[in-house]
């Protein structure tokens, strides 16, 4: 009998797909390198990427692929047990194994993702809506700008250049609300 696993790996194969596993790396029987488990533990995400030679197999116990950590290729194995998701890479769908899943990943994945954040939460910036900057440790809520802009239909008396105006005002307006980081000087 074809584990599922194996099976959806199989099917995004067949349509062309790169499958990703989340794995975890500190169940019994994973082989993979030292470095990887420590820093990954529990939340190890591998692409199966079809373009790289993976010489991918398939036994009773799990999967094994050579796989590339810093351009250091080595034979990994994952047994069944540590594989908890297999999704699409691109879209993110496919199947999730919560027999699997470690119990600190599904408390992760319980917390609500909407909604006024908790006491203590950890948002690191928020944007300062007054003078249109980011500020460290701030929790302020964003303002509407003072002024609305409008997009002319086709037809309308709004002359081009003053849509054109408003739409540059609107463009500097939300570049504003982004901290640029450049490593020159």
């Amino acid at each position: 009998m074809v584990h599922p696993v194996q099976s959806v790996v199989e099917s995004l194969y067949a349509a062309g797909r790169c499958p990703r596993l989340h794995v975890n790396a500190t169940c019994e029987g994973v082989v993979c390198p030292d470095f990887i488990r420590e820093q990954w533990q529990e939340r190890l995400i591998i692409d199966l990427d079809a373009s790289y030679p993976l010489d991918l197999t398939f036994s009773d116990e799990g999967i094994g692929a050579d796989l590339s950590f810093g351009g250091y290729v080595t034979r990994c194995t994952f047994p069944w047990r540590a594989i908890y998701v297999v999704a699409d890479r691109a879209t993110g769908r496919g199947i999730v194994l919560d027999q699997n899943m470690p119990e600190s990943v599904r408390r992760s994945r319980a917390a609500p993702t909407t909604g006024p954040l908790p006491t203590g939460g950890d948002l690191r910036e928020v944007f300062e809506a007054k003078d249109n900057r980011v500020v460290p440790g701030r929790r302020n809520r964003r303002k509407p700008p003072a002024k609305q802009t409008t997009t002319a239909l086709p037809g309308a008396s709004q002359p081009a250049a003053e849509a054109k105006t408003d739409r540059d005002d609107e463009v500097q307006r939300r570049r504003a609300a982004f901290k640029v980081i450049d490593g020159g000087s």
